[in-house]
């Protein structure tokens, strides 16, 4: 079974890779100036990068893929829209197995970015959920880990005891409910767990992909309540020499920077995060098959 890591957070672009993806890709991304000159580590000189980037506040769209270099398939995919006048960010996430149609053929949504990279993957999502998509992030899974050390961890309160050894993927995860303070070995493992190894069935945990992207959600808004601050703006080097060696995208300096410019304004409150409706069915393959009309209700009010 192919890892199924979260990443974005992502798992979070979350602005400009949301997290740096999904937080954590948005929250990266929205830190961003991605520029190979030094940052001068005071505000103010930052400030002064940012502020020819704020006329532009039209909403955008970024498709945030998280997956493992080696095979490409993405186990995590979330659409991200930014809107720089609000300071809104709304997050879709996709499941892996959304049925969909690539080269007239049936398939599922994981399959488009190692079929034909960025480019088919925002296409499909695009016809998928009747929006434009003009921009992408992919996240090498493997920087998860290191991104979360550089932001020097995460502290999260987890609801129930988490306990599975996977041998065949050399995957362990033991991790006591309640608070804790979750280093990037840690983080991730949270990030990829859905059961418990006795199988047993709770409300936040039920084997399901859905459960899963539940709790990745929940950790992305509590990455970024906690490190979309001051304190991690002058930390830009660090956290963009971490993040740019292991992501893909078609995003420039010009786009980064604008989202960036309004990235520090975000709060908790003006998160909003949505699953595709639909559900699983058995046809030759498990396949999950969106709700359309439900999910027309959400891109219309948050994705356009």
């Amino acid at each position: 079974m192919n890892f199924r890591k979260f990443y974005l957070v992502i798992c979070s672009i979350l602005s400009v890779f949301m997290f740096f993806m999904g937080s954590l890709t948005l929250l990266y991304i929205n830190l961003t100036t991605v520029d190979e000159k030094p940052v001068n580590k005071s505000g103010a000189f930052i400030h002064e990068i940012l502020s020819p980037f704020k006329e532009n506040n039209m909403p955008i769209n970024v498709l945030v893929l998280g997956g493992d270099k080696v095979n490409l398939n993405t186990d995590t995919m979330m659409l991200v829209n930014f809107n720089p006048s609000s300071s809104k960010l709304s997050i879709l996430s996709i499941p892996r197995d959304t049925r969909v149609i690539i080269d007239g053929k049936r398939a599922k949504i994981n399959a488009a970015y190692p079929k034909g990279g960025g480019e088919l993957a925002v296409k499909t999502v695009s016809n998928l959920l009747g929006v434009d998509v003009e921009y992408y992030v992919f996240i090498n899974t493997s920087s998860f880990r290191e991104i979360i050390d550089t932001l020097g961890g995460v502290d999260y309160n987890v609801p129930v005891d988490m306990d599975w050894d996977d041998p065949l993927q050399d995957l362990h995860i033991h991790i006591k409910k309640g608070p804790q303070h979750f280093d990037g070995v840690k983080a991730e493992q949270f990030m990829r767990f859905r059961q418990n190894n006795n199988g047993k069935v709770n409300e936040y945990y039920d084997g399901s992909d859905l459960k899963r992207i539940d709790a990745q959600q929940n950790f992305i808004k509590e990455l970024i309540r906690q490190k979309l601050n001051i304190f991690y703006i002058t930390r830009l080097n660090d956290i963009i020499n971490t993040v740019f060696k292991n992501i893909e995208t078609n995003l420039n300096i010009s786009e980064v920077l604008k989202m960036s410019s309004s990235a520090t304004k975000i709060q908790p409150d003006n998160i909003q995060t949505f699953k595709v409706p639909g559900n699983s069915v058995l046809d030759g393959a498990w396949y999950y098959i969106m709700d359309k009309d439900e999910t027309d209700k959400i891109v219309k009010e948050n994705f356009r």
